[in-house]
């Protein structure tokens, strides 16, 4: 494979990615007649007949196509998500297609296929939350992680190349009437039979934007990942066999493979890679694994999930050696168009099927009246405390990037500001008489207008503290700040001291809980005490965080990020909108 240096004056035909994924999803509608496409929800769907059976979703960033509705098919795929370029899709959307599909499969069960990334947890798990609890919809989330490349530690593996071996087979199972439960336990043992790895020559970057890295002549990024970010190591090499033998050695010891073990193997091509050297690959790699006497039963070779245009490959490997009927499984065949055989591009002239509309859902349609209502003076209040947020996250914005910036993606001031300036526009909109009503109208500003894993992250914390209020006659903060945690830590192995922004709102909860036996009635004087109090615990809470190690994000990812003495984004953005709430409520009750 021939080293080459990205430069940053690239040419792109179009460079506008935003624009360029509506007018992509135009082109798929054209492309293939049978899919219903919904350009502006980003999803791509069968036109499926009324029948009781367990649907996949899957989905995940633009920029990684043909996945994921290149999988949307007879037996893979019944739907697909996308995101913005190396963004998550958005939880509403997700949350649309499954309520899309559960139309058409009779309340039958949807596996949401997600492959191991913060966001993508976040905001799929957000969705499945809603779709259980508000439509009553039988969905669960399969997480795939593959990545070998390096141990996956509190944050888990990522999810690479070979969450297409789950997609298959269950599938091929779903199709045969399987139920959601065996498929979700099927769907468990394959992921622990699965070892993905990943090496460029160059990296991937956006269109309009510099590559995320740069290498020398003759340097290889070792266990690279799938949005741009840097591997484990950087190797010298002067002959891509060296690299495959390191990458099959590390995928053999991963799965434990032996003499006489039967795999199936995916040489995937990462963007830019030509067919001829894919085929070069693909002969490099079957020899090795010969040499090592390790059967590849099947082998599969081109474009199945890109890092947009990064030069470079990925070898997956599921082991099948006690699960032989897996193979019957991924040979069955699929019309998903980057798959095996596929009749999609065909329009069927026998049955004209009509495409439903999804109707996106909106501020007007919460409950305006859940919960206790207050008075007309704690409404002034209350409302002084979200303007002083708004306002004070808006001032911080440039601090907030700029943190993120040296142990993140550098946007996350930008991230939490579009819910700022959407909370400060829909202000004299929101139902401030009922908080839990009003937290339900924060969390789906978070989901509608943040996007990413923050967007999710502070939904799912919102979401739980509403649904505690809602269910009481009386403000009970403690309980709602514990139900916030609960609910967010369905989704997130994150934990105390793992240097997030849930250990400065475990510093809140902390606090209240020490004063829970306190009488919801207590005076203004007091409930300003409390309040000091916890802002003070954050404070010295992310003292600490800057002196902490990194569990997860970008830092936890890659390791030539130090992540010990920086302070992390999402913690010092908690502590900003805290003292917003200390500060406005001191000033509006004294």
């Amino acid at each position: 494979m021939t080293n080459q240096l990205l430069n940053t004056d690239e040419k792109y035909l179009l460079k506008n990615g935003r624009v360029l994924l509506k007018e992509m999803f135009d082109g798929l509608a054209y492309t293939y007649p049978e899919f219903n496409v919904y350009p502006e929800s980003r999803i791509v769907g069968l036109k499926l007949k009324s029948e009781k059976r367990v649907c996949l979703l899957g989905g995940g960033g633009a920029g990684h196509e043909p996945y994921p509705f290149g999988y949307v098919g007879d037996g893979m795929l019944s739907a697909s998500v996308s995101g913005h370029v190396f963004t998550c899709c958005s939880s509403l959307n997700i949350y649309q297609a499954i309520k899309y599909l559960n139309n058409y499969n009779c309340n039958g069960g949807i596996i949401l296929i997600v492959a191991n990334y913060t966001g993508d947890v976040f905001n799929f798990g957000l969705a499945c939350e809603k779709a259980k609890k508000i439509d009553n919809i039988e969905v669960a989330e399969l997480i795939i992680g593959d990545d070998c490349s390096r141990p996956g530690g509190k944050v888990g593996k990522r999810g690479m190349c070979g969450l297409l071996y789950v997609i298959k087979i269950l599938g091929a199972l779903a199709k045969r009437g399987e139920s959601i439960d065996n498929l979700l336990n099927i769907g468990k043992k394959i992921n622990e039979k699965l070892a993905s790895l990943g090496i460029c020559a160059t990296s991937s970057n956006v269109p309009g934007n510099d590559p995320s890295f740069l290498l020398e002549k003759g340097e290889f990024e070792f266990g690279v990942g799938l949005h741009g970010e840097a591997g484990t190591s950087r190797i010298k090499a002067c002959d891509v066999k060296d690299l495959i033998c390191l990458a099959v050695d590390k995928i053999c010891s991963t799965l434990g493979l032996k003499e006489f073990s039967v795999i199936c193997l995916i040489v995937n091509n990462l963007g830019l890679v030509s067919h001829i050297e894919l085929g070069a690959l693909a002969k490099y790699t079957k020899e090795y694994f010969e040499q090592q006497k390790i059967n590849i039963s099947r082998m599969f070779v081109g474009t199945f999930l890109v890092s947009l245009n990064m030069y470079g490959f990925q070898l997956s490997v599921i082991d099948v050696s006690d699960n032989p009927e897996w193979i019957n499984y991924i040979d069955e065949e699929t019309s998903a168009f980057a798959w095996a055989g596929n009749h999609l591009s065909i329009s069927s002239s026998t049955k004209k099927r009509i495409q439903e509309n999804i109707i996106s859902s909106t501020l007007d349609d919460i409950n305006s009246k859940l919960g206790v209502c207050i008075s007309e003076k704690s409404v002034l209040v209350f409302k002084n405390i979200l303007t002083q947020i708004g306002k004070d996250i808006l001032k911080n914005v440039d601090v907030l990037n700029k943190l993120d910036q040296e142990i993140g993606d550098g946007d996350n001031g930008s991230t939490i500001s579009r819910f700022a300036s959407e909370m400060l526009t829909s202000l004299n909109k929101l139902p401030l008489s009922h908080p839990a009503s009003v937290l339900y109208s924060l969390a789906f500003i978070c989901e509608d207008k943040m996007g990413g894993a923050s967007g999710a992250l502070y939904s799912l914390l919102l979401t739980g503290a509403a649904s505690h209020l809602a269910s009481k006659d009386y403000l009970d903060w403690t309980g709602a700040l514990q139900n916030a945690l609960e609910t967010a830590m369905k989704y997130s192995s994150a934990r105390k001291g793992d240097k997030t922004m849930f250990d400065p709102i475990i510093a809140i909860y902390e606090v209240f809980l020490k004063y829970s036996n306190v009488s919801y009635k207590i005076s203004s004087k007091d409930y300003r005490n409390i309040l000091e109090k916890a802002l003070q615990n954050v404070q010295d809470v992310c003292k600490n965080v800057k002196e902490m190690k990194a569990e997860f994000g970008k830092a936890s990812y890659v390791e030539s990020v130090t992540s010990v003495g920086k302070m992390d984004a999402g913690a010092h953005g908690v502590a900003v909108w805290f003292n917003s709430i200390y500060t406005a409520y001191k000033n509006n009750t004294e």
